[in-house]
């Protein structure tokens, strides 16, 4: 009967959606992060000044012929413009907003984020738009289905497809709007694909369809490559001013108040109400329209241990003025606390340890990839999760500086404190780029990268967590010695501890996998980038390696996308394939289970250029999946992970070339043309 053809009906458009949604691979992470953006407007009338001082925005808002389409909101680090896109897509999204929106409009939202993997790309970008309108209408999901279908991978990597579907879904909305907050967060050539997909669109519909059918809002801070990209004749530039904020930085600061007073958690500091106008007067006025140094300020005082302490910063002006020196105090904090407690000193340390590898990782790492650093024995090398994994939350050892998010990942409170920590007294980058490059190479010594380690052992092993940091050391392990042979050649030159450590891991390497390791010289090898250790005891050791990680970046696609070494090639494999016989929830411990050890995603992805190869799937039937769209003919001469699986025609690869490498020569290094690129970025 009918009503069996329509659950019938129902079902299979739930199956498609979830297979559509599966195959985007988007971030789900959107809703959560515009629900914390919303949370930190703890005030219900924050930011609402934008709609009354800006008729640039109120008109882009509810006007039916706006002046401008696109516009992009812009002001300093720290001044709140999460929250304020956060507002803006509430806004768009309420239907009882007071502004003029046609009934059935739809607003579609991202935020950027530079130290999140699917925060960052034009496609991610593309993808986490396209979610949002899959989920909130099913009118272009048959077409999304036949275009999974078509594509025949288990993810959408094709800017291009999802571009389309866009466009689709936006020619049959009423009005749409699109927010994208952060975009100077993402690399150049990121924000300029960004840009321009989404300015050539507005032109697109303002002129053919209707003006104003497309609204696209960019929001984020000026830099050298957003004033290059976003604003011009067909974006509109909006610069907010530093008081603009002023009052919802006094009503955040006043809610904040009463934390200082007595609670069920806290016996509070007893302030007069002259003590609390202090805070408020002295926080609101050293702020400086800045929410994060308001929150630092906040977070700061309610760490004090007396009243005393916390006056005396307050009324001898000692309390930090700029956000680095704020920072700074916050771990001077957290070291305080530390210290006072038994085996203070100890966690104080490893608190430090945790801080320096999150900001001096080559990529993010994982919680449970740190936890195997700090279980792995450099000495003995072995590794002991059971008896040395952390069991206590890690804000206990970071502080109020990080966000803990799904999937053990965790994230600095702010992108601008990396800048700040690697810059403060307790952060030495050179130190802990050294000690990184040296826990890579011991780890990479293990047994279990061996050629005489045995089934029973790897089975073992694997149930102890031994394979816990496997995915990084292999992938990255050369990135660190570039980093220590272009940046760190001071510190063996009047060598410490971790420098003479180094030398001993880089020893041991070499003597392990010697017989792998390219002996013939490269020809453009050169003596320039290697010339400060020419002197040094380990001279010889350094050169072999250095040439071998050259003439491995000079290798062909599929060479590039290996480790480099057969023999921990080989071991991965097989560790990966042992660790595949687990489930995540598995017991390897007395209560552990295979997921605190390894997260949730144990099928991976083989090749060491893609984000797959870490981050993994939850089945072995959407891996092996991924890996066939690998198998596309025309790859990037680079290793490029903005295009890790490569192109169907040489027209597109082509194209790539001349928007992501613009300056690419055959005759130069790709390898030193992208590192170069990548320390330039972290100088900037």
């Amino acid at each position: 009967d009918w009503r069996t053809f329509e659950a019938e009906e129902n079902s299979q458009k739930h199956e498609k959606r979830h297979e559509v949604t599966t195959w985007i691979s988007a971030s789900g992470k959107m809703p959560r992060l515009q629900q914390t953006f919303r949370d930190m407007a703890i005030c219900p009338n924050s930011g609402r000044w934008l709609f009354r001082k800006y008729s640039a925005v109120s008109d882009w808002m509810g006007e039916d012929d706006p002046p401008d389409s696109t516009i992009w909101l812009h002001e300093k680090i720290g001044f709140g413009k999460s929250v304020l896109a956060s507002l803006v897509v509430q806004e768009l999204q309420d239907p009882a907003t007071h502004f003029s929106i046609p009934s059935g409009s739809r607003a579609c939202y991202f935020y950027c984020q530079e130290d999140y993997n699917e925060h960052r790309t034009h496609l991610d970008i593309l993808k986490g738009i396209l979610l949002q309108m899959v989920e909130s209408d099913d009118y272009i999901l048959p077409l999304c289905h036949q275009e999974k279908n078509t594509s025949g991978g288990a993810n959408l990597l094709d800017a291009g497809v999802a571009q389309k579907l866009i466009k689709t879904f936006i020619e049959y909305s009423p009005r749409q709007y699109i927010v994208i907050d952060g975009l100077d967060e993402c690399e150049g050539t990121e924000i300029h694909q960004t840009a321009r997909f989404f300015k050539d669109l507005v032109s697109v519909y303002d002129t053919q369809v209707r003006l104003g059918h497309l609204r696209v809002m960019f929001i984020g801070r000026e830099t050298s490559d957003t004033r290059k990209y976003i604003p011009g004749d067909d974006c509109a530039s909006v610069p907010l001013k530093p008081d603009d904020n002023h009052d919802d930085i006094r009503a955040f600061v006043q809610k904040r108040i009463p934390e200082f007073s007595s609670s069920e958690y806290s016996q509070g500091f007893s302030l007069s109400e002259a003590d609390k106008e202090d805070i408020e007067r002295i926080v609101c006025h050293q702020s400086q329209g800045s929410f994060l140094y308001a929150y630092l300020a906040i977070e700061f005082l309610l760490q004090q241990d007396t009243k005393g302490d916390l006056l005396t910063l307050l009324r001898q002006g000692i309390l930090p003025t700029e956000l680095g020196a704020m920072y700074e105090k916050l771990l001077e904090r957290l070291k305080t606390r530390l210290q006072s407690q038994r085996g203070g000193e100890a966690q104080w340390q490893r608190s430090k340890s945790l801080l320096g590898w999150l900001v001096c990782a080559k990529r993010p790492l994982r919680w449970h990839e740190m936890q195997a650093i700090l279980c792995f024995d450099e000495r003995e090398l072995k590794v002991d999760f059971e008896n040395k994994m952390m069991r206590k939350d890690v804000e206990k050892y970071l502080g109020s500086i990080i966000h803990v998010l799904d999937g053990d990942n965790i994230r600095l409170i702010h992108s601008s404190a990396r800048h700040h920590i690697i810059q403060n007294k307790y952060i030495q980058e050179k130190l802990v780029q050294c000690q990184l490059a040296t826990t890579c190479l011991r780890y990479l010594t293990l047994s279990c990268f061996g050629n005489s380690y045995i089934s029973t052992q790897r089975s073992e092993h694997a149930k102890g967590g031994w394979f816990a940091f496997q995915d990084y050391a292999c992938s990255q392990w050369l990135y660190h010695i570039d980093t220590v042979i272009r940046e760190c050649s001071d510190l063996f030159q009047n060598p410490c501890q971790v420098a003479m450590d180094f030398v001993l891991a880089l020893e041991h390497f070499v003597n392990t996998h010697r017989s792998e390791i390219t002996a013939p010289e490269h020809v453009d090898l050169g003596d320039e980038v290697i010339s400060n250790f020419l002197n040094l005891d380990f001279y010889g050791d350094l050169r072999l390696v250095w040439n071998h990680i050259y003439t491995h970046q000079r290798g062909d696609y599929l060479t590039r996308n290996k480790i480099g070494i057969a023999q921990i090639e080989n071991a991965l494999k097989d560790n990966r394939t042992e660790l595949e016989r687990f489930l995540p929830d598995q017991r390897v411990g007395d209560e552990d289970t295979v997921k605190h050890y390894y997260g949730a995603n144990l099928f991976k992805c083989r090749r060491t250029l893609c984000r797959f190869f870490y981050i993994g799937y939850d089945k072995k039937a959407a891996r092996d999946k991924h890996e066939k769209r690998h198998e596309r003919p025309f790859q990037c001469p680079i290793s490029c992970s903005s295009a890790p699986l490569g192109f169907v025609s040489n027209k597109d690869r082509d194209r790539h070339i001349n928007i992501y490498h613009p300056n690419h020569s055959e005759s130069s290094s790709h390898f030193e043309q992208e590192l170069y690129k990548e320390h330039q970025s972290q100088k900037s």
